[in-house]
């Protein structure tokens, strides 16, 4: 079975629950809590994955970019999609949350991916929470990695996630945006 961080671009989707998940169901490298007055956010880099969750009160929704094969729960799942392209969805006013996102899933040639990489690697050097896992033996020189970054802002949560494929020449970025209404 292959580990979390040589996960391979056709096999992710992406997934909305309107409920907490458990830590178990993921191997998760780098954790940041958000502690705000309204709301309470926590953010995983699940290998080139994300899981981030978003609580007001009672109230949840967890996004997260996990294989097909995951053993997810089926209760609370809102929406669910392959990551192909790009795709944009929204949800207003669940239990006092509005919530939209868009990802884009970008393959490359050769050249624009390794400056894209490069940039994005720099950039997670400087802030973020960034996870590079190692390359794959007789494969691409760069390494995969997840950056994510965020603005918490006492209203809500703005998230720009980076996922780098080196493998499939992709990367794949997501804007969320977590607001109370």
């Amino acid at each position: 079975m292959s580990t979390n961080h040589e996960q391979r671009v056709e096999t992710l989707r992406f997934y909305l629950f309107d409920r907490p998940l458990h830590p178990e169901l993921f191997e998760i490298y780098a954790d940041q809590h958000i502690v705000k007055s309204g709301y309470e956010a926590r953010i995983w880099v699940t290998g080139c994955t994300h899981v981030i969750a978003f609580y007001r009160d009672d109230a949840s929704l967890v996004e997260l970019i996990a294989n097909s094969s995951a053993m997810l729960p089926q209760r609370g799942r809102l929406f669910e999609v392959p990551l192909r392209r790009e795709r944009t969805h929204e949800r207003m006013r669940i239990d006092g949350i509005n919530y939209m996102m868009n990802f884009q899933v970008e393959l490359m040639k050769a050249k624009v991916y390794s400056v894209t990489h490069n940039d994005l690697a720099r950039m997670g050097s400087r802030r973020g929470l960034f996870v590079s896992f190692p390359a794959r033996p007789g494969g691409s020189a760069l390494a995969p990695f997840a950056l994510i970054d965020y603005q918490a802002k006492p209203n809500g949560l703005h998230v720009f996630a980076f996922h780098a494929f080196p493998e499939d020449l992709t990367i794949i970025k997501t804007q969320s945006i977590f607001e109370l209404s």
